[in-house]
């Protein structure tokens, strides 16, 4: 007769290959974890792709639609009618590289800071780290900037940029993006669960942020004019971001000490973002 010991049922979930909610689980075999379920956390996303315009005449065209006429609108309010593109050389690619790569970061902090209360329903139901609820809001942010950037290298051929050797470093600046990014999910995905409000809120943040990341106009035409924006530019990572994607393709000018200061912020934006989301991973799903 066997006997089973029910007094550690942490073990026994383990042994059933179940994850755990123990905090006391390390950082590395979270991780581990996560890689194990790395074809769930890819599923989440694709899975919405496919379905986010089956209702549609065009279905899955407007994947690429969308960013086309995002680009359009964007050239004729802020290159023709608001004229912001004097000084610009290649205005309408500068902007279409500032509005998706921005997208990028505002989609993925504001689907992550949603992403656990969204998904509630499916946190009852399995144990997996949690964090893999904001990483497939951020795979899906990631495939949508695909089409995206798909439409940038498309304007940027149609006037006259071809590629460039600096176009290898896409996967570096993208890794670079995508830490920042994912770091700003976690931390929101955290604050959104303890304080609802907070999803609220971060719209008005991202937006500020727009205005300070250089998206529409360039950063000179503000710099220098007040110091409480002098240091808000200078400290914002996402306006370095973004330049690197424009320098990566139009080789506009790129400030060595601020690019390096912007790798080293969103590498410590994604630790402390993993750490400050992983301490609190038994709670999410409770509520």
């Amino acid at each position: 007769m066997t006997v089973h010991d029910d007094s550690h049922p942490e073990s026994d979930d383990q042994d059933q290959g179940l994850f755990s909610l123990d905090k006391s689980v390390t950082s590395r075999a979270y991780v581990a974890e996560i890689w194990k379920r790395r074809d769930f956390a890819l599923s989440l996303p694709i899975e919405e792709l496919q379905s986010s315009h089956k209702d549609t005449l065009f279905g899955n065209i407007w994947h690429l639609g969308n960013p086309l006429l995002t680009a359009g609108v964007y050239y004729l309010v802020f290159g023709k009618f608001l004229e912001v593109s004097r000084g610009v050389d290649n205005f309408v690619v500068w902007l279409i590289i500032g509005v998706f790569t921005y997208q990028l970061t505002s989609g993925t902090i504001l689907g992550g800071a949603s992403s656990i209360t969204s998904r509630q329903g499916l946190m009852r139901s399995f144990r997996f780290p949690r964090a893999i609820v904001p990483i497939s809001n951020m795979i899906g942010e990631l495939l949508a900037f695909a089409f995206q950037f798909l439409v940038i290298v498309i304007f940027a051929f149609a006037t006259g940029v071809g590629p460039s050797r600096r176009w290898f470093l896409l996967p570096v600046i993208l890794l670079i993006h995508t830490a920042f990014n994912l770091g700003g999910s976690f931390i929101a995905a955290r604050l959104n669960d303890g304080f609802r409000d907070i999803q609220q809120l971060i719209p008005f943040v991202l937006r500020l942020a727009m205005y300070a990341s250089g998206v529409m106009f360039p950063l000179d035409r503000i710099v220098g004019r007040n110091d409480l924006v002098d240091w808000l530019v200078r400290l914002n990572p996402i306006a370095s971001l973004i330049n690197f994607y424009r320098w990566m393709i139009l080789g506009t000018e790129l400030n060595v000490a601020t690019s390096a200061l912007t790798v080293v912020e969103s590498l410590l934006i994604l630790w402390f973002g993993f750490r400050f989301f992983k301490v609190a991973e038994y709670r999410y799903g409770q509520s």
